[in-house]
């Protein structure tokens, strides 16, 4: 740097220059521009902070962790004339806004990483601000770590906003400079982020630092329209270097898990985020009455929303899902009407995301929150509690309680539903797992089908510390006879080895128990990972492979016909007698009871009259009971009338096609169910 320019760094650092920036204008290194301020007696401030802050962001503060950042021990105090400088930089840019005075002094409004949005309020005469969270860059991917700059670029009076609109998808993404970053010295505590991802991203932690404000801003009525993006935590941690340049463990344990850049309030971070992404948004009914749901039609979403089960304070509206009913937008707003927290709009990235939040603050929040819009109240002050009808009053008071009970109702029914996957959640694992969870949800199965004796055969092994060859994963010991289990998981369809493998275990079994009589069974769990649905159910077993079955005297059952028949077991209140034979059948068991005896079939449905058409092979009588076979569950329901040919009968033959009353819907009537008598 030429000596006749030192002068201009210097009366810029005063200002409140950064070192980068100041390096920038001049063409120089931050560093070349630190060596020449120190030369001249200067003692140069951190990277982005203004001279009139050095003092109150010295000590920086994270999830309750207070430590002094490297630039502290080097500071030296401000003095009066850095103060009268500082204030009349100060006044000098207050004078400049004053110059531009909003047509709307209230709302203040604060918009941040979204410049598009702040342009446009601004141009409609808004109290707006725009500002940033801090700049992503791009790193090389490598397992280093680099320290975080804690920067931002929100106003001084950022805490007195009103509403706050924000995108979490934060600025694009900037390829990092040499002057990016700033070694600390050494035992000096800075936070630090690993590049394992190649980018480094300032947003979380500075969503940290400024969370208590944010949420002094809601708390107190504040409005809050956040733009949804993907969940990003930087993994950050505070350390410091040790004489050989090398970085401690976090001090004290501090890794600042949970950061990400949904870190903006508290009521954010508890959100339950699943990162997802697609074009296809249906704006929900809540959506149509609030009036915004034109604006979702041209957008895309990058993650799931759900609120969190455990949240009490605040209720969710879902305002936009996904093709699969999933929510990817909503609204949050305090679980009592006298609340005084604000809400929370949370919505997918929209193409015209400025003309929608000009839709919200034009027509829609005036309407929710009319004291924040002195301009537009009008007559809408006389809704407010202190003038309101009491007669009206007394109706909302009304609203209130049957609300509170309702959700006390709800959250009791939600415990029923934990309870239930608790206690059932096994039989979403026979169809999806393989293994030793698989062979623990078939236990599981057998033991709620009523068999007592049911025995891991692994973890006994393990338990007694038996060494030898490997034999069947399960024996259920109090069957008709002992029958011997062999489980397995597969991605396609069973092969015959795979199929009949149990039946090498039975002739050991048999010597070992001194015993003919010993049954084998393979219960297949196939195509494990597509929807139960979707799975080939006819002809999962190969036909010769059912033969060998029944000459050897072999059960084959997949595991989506054990969790139809556990399944219906539990509906129906089956006895075990009725579901105890099929584990000795020979050959492909199928799920039906022994006390259901086929009668006939499906063939015809007339949905007005709710009647079906029975095709009978076996005798029909009013008041029996039948159960009609759906692809997952049987249907019982009794006999309340037959016609033959248009004509009531009390009985009907084999041959016979009868109509009968039923409950079944359209959706579930197909030509071809089968139909069973209940015999009891």
């Amino acid at each position: 740097m030429p000596p006749n320019q030192v002068e201009q760094p210097s009366r810029l650092h005063e200002e409140g220059w950064s070192l980068a920036r100041i390096g920038k204008r001049l063409e120089v290194s931050a560093d070349t521009t630190r060596l020449r301020l120190i030369e001249r007696g200067v003692q140069a401030r951190p990277r982005g902070l203004q001279a009139q802050t050095i003092e109150s962001r010295c000590r920086v503060s994270c999830r309750g962790f207070t430590f002094l950042p490297m630039w502290k021990r080097r500071a030296q105090p401000v003095t009066s004339a850095d103060t009268s400088n500082t204030i009349a930089t100060r006044s000098t840019h207050s004078d400049k806004q004053d110059d531009f005075a909003p047509k709307y002094p209230h709302p203040k409004i604060l918009v941040i990483d979204s410049p598009d949005v702040a342009s446009v309020l601004k141009q409609r005469g808004y109290a707006t601000s725009a500002s940033s969270f801090g700049q992503p860059v791009s790193v090389p991917k490598s397992s280093s770590y680099l320290p975080l700059a804690m920067s931002d670029d929100l106003p001084d009076d950022y805490t007195e906003q009103e509403i706050v609109i924000v995108d979490l998808t934060g600025p694009a993404l900037k390829r990092a400079t040499e002057d990016s970053f700033e070694q600390p010295p050494q035992g000096v505590p800075a936070i630090w982020t690993p590049t394992v991802t190649g980018v480094i991203d300032p947003r979380p932690i500075n969503m940290e630092r400024t969370s208590d404000a944010m949420n002094r801003i809601h708390e107190h009525g504040g409005i809050f329209i956040v733009f949804a993006g993907a969940r990003f935590e930087p993994g950050c941690f505070i350390s410091e270097k040790n004489s050989f340049g090398e970085l401690r463990e976090p001090l004290g344990n501090r890794e600042l898990r949970g950061l990400s850049n949904w870190s903006l309030l508290t009521e954010t971070s508890k959100l339950r985020i699943k990162n997802d992404s697609g074009r296809e948004i249906q704006p929900t009914s809540a959506c149509n009455e609030i009036g915004i749901s034109s604006f979702l039609e041209t957008g895309r979403f990058e993650c799931i929303v759900e609120p969190s089960p455990w949240n009490n304070d605040y209720k969710w509206v879902t305002l936009a899902t996904n093709k699969y009913g999933a929510s990817v937008g909503g609204l949050l707003y305090p679980a009592q009407e006298e609340g005084k927290s604000g809400l929370i709009f949370i919505l997918p990235q929209i193409k015209r995301r400025a003309d929608l939040v000009v839709e919200l603050v034009e027509v829609v929040l005036p309407t929710l929150v009319p004291r924040l819009f002195p301009h537009a109240e009008r007559s809408f002050w006389v809704q407010r509690p202190a003038y309101e009808l009491p007669q009206i009053m007394t109706v909302k008071d009304e609203i209130t309680r049957i609300e509170e009970a309702a959700r006390l109702r709800i959250r009791g029914l939600e415990e029923q539903i934990a309870a239930s996957r608790d206690q059932y959640g096994f039989l979403h694992e026979l169809i999806t797992a393989t293994g030793d969870n698989l062979v623990k949800a078939v236990i599981q199965a057998l033991t709620t089908l009523g068999f007592t004796d049911v025995r891991d055969v692994d973890a006994e092994a393990e338990a007694s510390g038996a060494t030898g060859p490997r034999r069947e994963d399960v024996r259920i010991m109090d069957a008709a006879v002992p029958v011997l289990v062999e489980i397995k998981g597969i991605a396609g369809t069973p092969k015959e080895a795979s199929s009949l493998q149990v039946a090498k275990y039975i002739a050991p079994r048999m010597r070992e128990w001194r015993t003919h009589n010993i049954r084998g069974m393979a219960i297949v769990n196939h195509q494990r990972h597509l929807p139960g649905l979707d799975r080939e159910h006819e002809h999962v077993f190969q036909e010769d492979v059912v033969t060998n079955a029944e000459e050897q005297d072999l059960s084959l059952l997949t595991a989506w016909d054990l969790f139809r028949l556990t399944r219906n077991f539990i509906m129906h209140s089956w006895r075990h007698e009725d579901i105890a034979p099929l584990f000795v059948t020979s050959g492909r068991v199928h799920p039906v009871p022994a006390h259901y005896e086929p009668i006939g079939h499906i063939d015809g449905h007339w949905p007005k009259a709710s009647v079906v058409g029975l095709r009978l092979s076996q005798p029909l009588a009013v008041g029996d009971r039948v159960a009609y076979e759906l692809p997952v569950d049987f249907i019982e329901e009794d006999v309340t009338s037959l016609q033959l040919d248009n004509q009531p009968v009390g009985t009907a033959s084999a041959g016979d096609y009868v109509g009968t009353k039923t409950t079944l819907t359209k959706d579930q009537v197909r030509n071809g169910v089968q139909v069973y008598k209940i015999k009891r």
